[in-house]
């Protein structure tokens, strides 16, 4: 149980990191003036139902995500991003195969969550997934 505490507290203070290098690196149009070139809908399972944000060239779906102000938990795999948690719910509490995946616009994707670049009109959907 100590082990995976120390998991999820590491994997927030990387999250923090990243947001705030994020902030300081003007991720937002907000704070660099980047064009607004679209928007699109996100679902989080049991959090939010067809949220719509606007899309900064660039953003991902992992940066919408974070749009959301919704408590999330990243783990850097090396190769991109994997959500291990959302509003407390991690991967592995429902279950050994348990957790986090997407869909875009119908389709699962087997990008990571900030290599898949978000379109005008995109539909998010995030589901956690009790036998992955």
């Amino acid at each position: 149980m100590a082990k995976k505490m120390s998991k999820v507290i590491c994997a927030v203070v990387m999250v923090m990191v990243f947001c705030f290098g994020m902030a300081g690196c003007g991720g937002s149009s907000e704070d660099n003036g980047g064009d607004i070139v679209g928007t699109c809908t996100i679902t989080v399972q049991d959090q939010m139902q067809d949220a719509e944000y606007d899309i900064v060239e660039g953003d991902t779906v992992y940066d919408i995500l974070t749009k959301t102000g919704l408590a999330i938990s990243a783990e850097d795999t090396g190769n991109g991003l994997s959500i291990e948690a959302i509003e407390g719910l991690a991967n592995g509490d429902k279950g050994k195969t348990s957790g986090w995946m997407y869909t875009v616009n119908g389709e699962m994707s087997m990008d990571y969550c900030d290599m898949m670049e978000v379109n005008d009109g995109d539909e998010i959907v995030w589901e956690f997934a009790e036998g992955m």
